[in-house]
This record gives structure tokens, C-alpha cells and sequence, in this order.
């Protein structure tokens, strides 16, 4: 028995429960393209920088190597991630 049927789950939301794990890459490659958009036009550089550390946990969450991570970071260029979000997706 898994762990779904323990707790009483139906089968459509074990179906929906399924999909939602099976698709988390795209829905954190979604966000991060949101969060980069916003970025670009934002102004306040607290907000910037907050926008930067959700970078960096959507990309260890996405599972790209650590170097990467602080390649794609360090010089704060949205272009760069850009770039790899084309790559990703």
C-alpha cells in the first residue's frame, strides 16, 4: 500500500497529487521566468535583492550544479539567467 491510499486519498487526487510532483520543474522554471521579468523592471534594490536570493534557491530546487549557481550569480546579470531558463525550458 502506498503512502496516498494510507491517508484516504481517492484515486483522482492521488492522480492529482502525482502530477503535481511530476511537474514540478516547469512550474519553478515558470516562476523564475516571472521572477526575472518583475526584476527587470524593478527599481527598489532591496526587492532586487530578495528577487536574487529566489534565484538562487529556484535554481538549487532545479538541481543545477553549485558553480553554475554562483557563475549565473555572482555578477547579478538577469541576462545570464535568462540564458539558461532558454536552456532549460
Amino acid at each position: 500500500m502506498d503512502k496516498h491510499t494510507e491517508k484516504g486519498y481517492t484515486p483522482y487526487q492521488q492522480k492529482v497529487i502525482k502530477n503535481f510532483y511530476e511537474n514540478k520543474d516547469l512550474r519553478l522554471v515558470q516562476k523564475m521566468g516571472e521572477l526575472v521579468s518583475n526584476m527587470y523592471l524593478e527599481k527598489s534594490e532591496k526587492r532586487l535583492e530578495s528577487g536574487w536570493k529566489k534565484i538562487e534557491k529556484i535554481l538549487t530546487d532545479l538541481k543545477v550544479y553549485p558553480n553554475e549557481i554562483e557563475y549565473l550569480t555572482k555578477d547579478k546579470n538577469l541576462s545570464l539567467i535568462t540564458k539558461k531558463l532558454a536552456d532549460i525550458f
